[in-house]
């Protein structure tokens, strides 16, 4: 014998599907803003790092293995500053502060491309910087979206964060290829674009 279920009961429980409409609605703000910074974000890192090592061979004369010790670098930096950083916003439960110096010293480090552009040792710091304040920025950017979520919204919050940080990731080196487009080996375009991002 089957359970005779109302018309209410019906709605109810389609409001509780992650995908319906109301579940959408539900989605606090603040993740939407954050989705929205690392849209940003990442389109203007997106574009020096799908780029950098085409710069780095062709306009600094790079060997292979220089850039992949580079590259080494600063994505295990990025890896051992994340720790730190949740750490970090745990203790002082400040997560806003602590993500806003992680976005604000990758913002910076795009200018610095421009004044480090011909020295490789001045840009394999900046981009290390790059790094460290992605991975200081990943860890309490996550607990601000999960602070604002009720819990059967956690999936849908991520899911949508995480679909705008990958658009931006996408849409990075799609800028900086039509930017080469227009202005062949113009590396430099690419910074200021980046930093103006």
């Amino acid at each position: 014998m089957y359970q005779a279920e109302t018309p209410a009961d019906l709605l109810k429980k389609k409001r509780k599907l992650p995908g319906s409409r109301s579940s959408w609605t539900r989605v606090a703000s603040t993740v939407f803003l954050l989705g929205t910074t690392s849209l940003l974000t990442d389109i203007s890192s997106e574009m020096v790092s799908a780029m950098l090592p085409l710069y780095l061979l062709v306009a600094l004369r790079f060997s292979p293995f220089q850039v992949g010790v580079m590259d080494g670098l600063y994505q295990g930096a990025t890896v051992l500053v994340r720790v730190m950083s949740g750490l970090v916003a745990d203790r002082w439960r400040r997560p806003k502060q602590v993500a806003a110096v992680g976005y604000g010293l990758s913002a910076v480090c795009k200018l610095g491309l421009l004044i480090a552009s011909s020295s490789w040792t001045a840009i394999a710091g900046v981009m290390l910087l790059d790094r460290v304040g992605k991975g200081i920025r990943t860890a309490p950017r996550d607990a601000m979206i999960a602070a604002s979520s009720q819990p059967e919204q956690l999936a849908t919050a991520f899911g949508v964060h995480r679909a705008m940080d990958t658009a931006g990731a996408m849409i990075g080196p799609l800028l900086a290829v039509a930017i080469l487009s227009v202005a062949p080996e113009q590396y430099d375009a690419i910074f200021v674009v980046s930093f103006c991002v």
